[in-house]
């Protein structure tokens, strides 16, 4: 062995230990591991220490991780079941709103013509047969209600009573074919009778004079003529007018003002007497 040559060999040792030292510094540095390094060889108890207690935060927060599932799943079905009863109530508040709405309109017709006297009654039933467009009302003979009495809504006119029982009341309505209202238009001052149309049908008032100018969105109204309904209760509106210079007459298609498909609170005119006018339309002498 020539010992000449051992401070040689630990010189170069010595250079390629501080050549490696420099180039692991350099990748640590690099690669943001530098800091942790410099720790361990500062304090290599609590480096160890640190990573360490890292490893078991993360073994536990794995094994609490069910865990929590379980409770933001708990939370869940809270919080949606709290949605579900707001959701309810706030139905429930609709409803009400409803029913105070109708109830006050009802009030501001009844205000609006004080002149008669009402009765208010619950729709509990509709005909479906297709042969009479009627509905049943919660009030009957025992009530004062009459065949022939008037029944109309906080929109407009609904109908008259036909036929009754102690309790209850069947009442036909303005669409039924069968029905014919002497009528008057509110802007063009011009009358006839008012036809129902029937299951699917338009309400028309047929054979008015070309004298007439009738223009969509006229108010239709009773005239009071023949005596079965008191004057001035609303129908509906104008929607469209046939109009033919080539003929005498001209027609015109109503839309009634009450939605019969949502009734629920009717007045029945209990103090109008219809009038029996059929033995004038007979010739005298007959």
């Amino acid at each position: 062995m020539n010992f000449n040559d051992t401070p040689q060999r630990i010189r170069w040792a010595t250079l390629a230990i501080l050549v490696g030292v420099a180039i692991l510094l350099s990748i640590l540095d690099t690669t943001g591991n530098l800091d942790a390094a410099l720790s361990f060889v500062q304090d290599p108890v609590a480096a160890v220490a640190g990573w360490t207690s890292a490893r078991v935060d993360s073994f536990a927060d794995a094994l609490a991780g069910p865990r929590d599932l379980r409770v933001a799943r708990e939370e869940i079905a809270r919080l949606q079941a709290r949605i579900d009863e707001l959701e309810r109530e706030n139905e429930e508040l609709r409803e009400v709103q409803g029913e105070y709405q109708l109830l006050l309109d009802l009030f501001n017709r009844a205000r609006q013509t004080p002149d008669y006297r009402r009765l208010t009654a619950q729709v509990i039933g509709r005909d479906t047969s297709p042969s009479l467009r009627s509905i049943i009302i919660d009030r009957g003979s025992d009530d004062g209600v009459r065949v022939g009495m008037p029944v109309e809504s906080a929109r407009g006119l609904v109908g008259q009573v036909f036929r009754t029982t102690a309790h209850a009341a069947q009442v036909v309505l303005i669409t039924d074919n069968a029905s014919s209202i002497p009528a008057r238009l509110g802007n063009s001052r011009a009358t006839g009778v008012l036809h129902g149309g029937g299951l699917g049908g338009s309400m028309s008032i047929d054979w008015i004079d070309l004298k007439y100018r009738i223009e969509p969105g006229e108010v239709v109204l009773t005239s009071g003529l023949g005596g079965k309904f008191p004057p001035d209760m609303v129908i509906g509106r104008v929607v469209e007018v046939e109009r033919r210079e080539a003929e005498l007459f001209q027609r015109a298609i109503v839309q009634p003002a009450v939605d019969f498909e949502a009734l629920e609170i009717v007045f029945v005119i209990t103090d109008f007497e219809p009038i029996d006018t059929d033995v004038f339309s007979a010739p005298p002498g007959n």
